[in-house]
């Protein structure tokens, strides 16, 4: 929020290296992460605990397919 050119930049760099990588998920456990990747990748972005849950019979997240 008070250096937002360096968020901006952070944010272009993360997603440009994971979308890279093609998942089909990204999981995070900081709601900032979750957030500023999330605006900008086109791939689905979970909380880490979202992705445990429904690795163990729970509900799928939502935006996943």
């Amino acid at each position: 929020m008070l250096q937002s050119d360096i968020a901006d930049q952070l944010k272009a760099r993360k997603v440009k290296n994971l979308e890279a990588l093609r998942p089909d998920v990204i999981a995070a456990g900081n709601l900032g992460c979750i957030t500023q990747i999330g605006s900008a990748a086109g791939i689905p972005v979970v909380h880490t605990v979202e992705l445990l849950n429904w690795a163990f019979g729970g509900k799928k997240p939502n935006g996943l397919k």
